[in-house]
């Protein structure tokens, strides 16, 4: 939904980059038993028939992060399309850190890898119209302050609700 036809007309291998890249998203990143991921890439590896023209590597190979913000972010339209390099996407992300830091509030935040490639799925999810997403993990694993730094990467307010021992259905249809 967010690929724009022009940055992939003619580009064949891009496009299967971005097919795989979503089958990731929609699929593989629900997974929770490795029984389901590992039937899940077999399927994967069959489809690769369907692209004889370009080795199943060409298509794989990495980073396969895509996200709109990295071109937006520096001063060109939002355009849906693979990062050049995880050192770039590093690059970009600690900018907007600082930006953050310095206009909102102090966030000691730790960008390695992993940490980018949700900052780009929270962003993918949240830039799609009436995305929505449920972060699930410990306490403390940095899933609010990665939510806080997309949110403002993408220039949108962020709204918490705070539940308390009173805080009824009512309280909650009013937050919503």
């Amino acid at each position: 939904m967010l690929a724009q036809a022009p940055v992939y007309r003619g580009n064949a291998l891009g496009l299967a980059r971005l097919w795989l890249h979503e089958c990731h998203r929609v699929w593989q990143d629900r997974f929770i038993r490795s029984e389901d991921n590992d039937k899940y890439m077999g399927f994967i590896q069959t489809s690769f028939k369907e692209f004889n023209t370009f080795k199943p590597d060409d298509i794989t190979s990495e980073p396969l992060v895509f996200t709109s913000f990295v071109t937006a972010c520096k001063g060109h339209d939002p355009a849906y399309m693979n990062v050049a390099s995880m050192e770039d996407l590093n690059n970009v992300l600690e900018e907007k850190l600082a930006e953050y830091n310095e206009n909102v509030s102090a966030m000691d935040l730790v960008l390695f890898n992993q940490a980018m490639c949700h900052i780009t799925r929270i962003a993918r999810i949240i830039d799609q119209p009436n995305g929505h997403a449920l972060l699930v993990g410990v306490g403390g694993s940095g899933k609010q302050s990665l939510s806080k730094l997309t949110s403002y990467i993408l220039s949108y307010e962020v709204f918490r609700i705070v539940v308390t021992a009173s805080y009824s259905p009512a309280d909650l249809k009013g937050d919503i």
